[in-house]
C-alpha cells in the first residue's frame, strides 16, 4: 500500500512529464528489443545526448545481432569510439552476437550477458515491451532518496523492492518520466524551486528548517 506522498508523487510526476518529456530516437514506440537494448547498453556511463549522436549511425551499420557477429571488431570500435569505452563495449557486443541470434526477453537471462546489469535488463524490457519492471540507477536513487528520504532503504535489494512497489500499470511512461525528472529537475544540483514535490519532499522540507 502506498503512502499519500507516494501516490501524489506518481500522479504529479506523470502530469509533469506530459509537458517536459525528452525526445530521443530510442524512445520511439516502434523500436525493437534489439534497438532499445543497444541504446540502454550505450547509455550506461554516457550522457543521452552523446548516445543520440551515435545511435542512428550504429543502427544503420549494425541493424541486427547478426550484423554485429559478421562485422570486424575494428568496425564496431570505430563507430562506438565517440562514446568512450569502445574496446570494452565492442568486445561485449561481439560476444553477445556470437552466442545469441536474438536477445532473451527475461531480465534474469539478459543479465547473463556481458556488461549487462539489472538496470539495463529492466530498462530494455520495460521500454521495448512495456514490462512492468522497476529501474534503479544513481539518478533514480537520487530522486527517491530525496523525496522519500525517511522511507528509503539502505540496501540495494530493498531499494529495488521499494521502486518496484511504486511502478504503476504504465511502467514505460512512469520510468521515462522518472529519468527525465532526475535529469531536468532533481539533478545533482536540484531545482527545488521548480519542483512539484515541494510539499512532501523530505529533502526540501529539511532545507526549510
Amino acid at each position: 500500500m502506498l503512502s499519500e506522498a507516494e501516490r501524489r508523487f506518481r500522479t504529479n510526476l506523470l502530469e509533469w512529464w506530459q509537458e517536459n518529456r525528452r525526445e530521443y530516437p530510442w524512445r520511439e514506440s516502434n523500436r525493437t528489443l534489439y534497438e532499445v537494448f543497444v541504446a540502454e547498453f550505450f547509455l550506461t556511463q554516457t550522457p543521452a545526448d552523446n548516445v543520440a549522436a551515435v545511435y542512428p549511425r550504429f543502427l544503420e551499420r549494425f541493424p541486427t545481432l547478426d550484423s554485429i557477429s559478421e562485422a570486424n571488431e575494428n568496425e564496431l570500435v570505430e563507430v562506438i569510439e565517440p562514446l568512450g569505452f569502445q574496446n570494452m563495449r565492442s568486445a561485449a557486443l561481439k560476444q553477445i552476437a556470437s552466442t545469441h541470434d536474438h536477445l532473451p526477453a527475461e531480465p534474469e537471462l539478459l543479465m547473463e550477458l556481458p556488461r549487462v546489469g539489472r538496470y539495463v535488463a529492466n530498462a530494455t524490457l520495460c521500454f521495448a515491451r512495456g514490462d512492468q519492471l522497476p529501474i534503479l540507477d544513481r539518478n533514480v536513487e537520487r530522486v527517491y532518496s530525496r523525496v522519500f528520504r525517511d522511507a528509503w532503504p539502505e540496501t540495494e535489494a530493498d531499494q529495488l523492492s521499494y521502486t518496484e512497489r511504486l511502478v504503476p500499470g504504465d511502467a514505460r511512461a512512469y520510468n521515462l518520466a522518472l529519468l527525465d525528472f532526475g535529469a531536468i529537475v532533481c539533478g545533482p544540483d536540484p531545482l527545488c524551486g521548480a519542483c512539484f514535490a515541494n510539499e512532501y519532499c523530505v529533502y526540501f522540507q529539511s532545507l526549510q528548517e
